[in-house]
């Protein structure tokens, strides 16, 4: 599982970002957190969300979209 590559410049929050960076999946996919809070600290080191605050933001919009979380951080 990859994170689709989308924002070019910094975004205002972590919602914001992480909602860019998963429009691209489709209903039912799965998103790795440990993908999803790469991507962030990779390219958006500007946020200051912690990685539990992200992987809240994560359930939160896959919820939304329909897509499946895989918890996989503290691997």
């Amino acid at each position: 599982m990859s994170i689709a590559r989308r924002t070019t410049g910094p975004v205002g929050t972590a919602r914001t970002f992480l909602a860019v960076e998963l429009a691209s999946a489709r209903y039912g996919d799965i998103i790795s957190v440990k993908a999803a809070i790469g991507a962030a600290r990779r390219d958006a080191p500007y946020l200051r969300d912690t990685d539990d605050e992200l992987t809240v933001e994560i359930v939160d919009l896959a919820r939304e979209l329909g897509l499946a979380v895989l918890f996989d951080a503290r691997d």
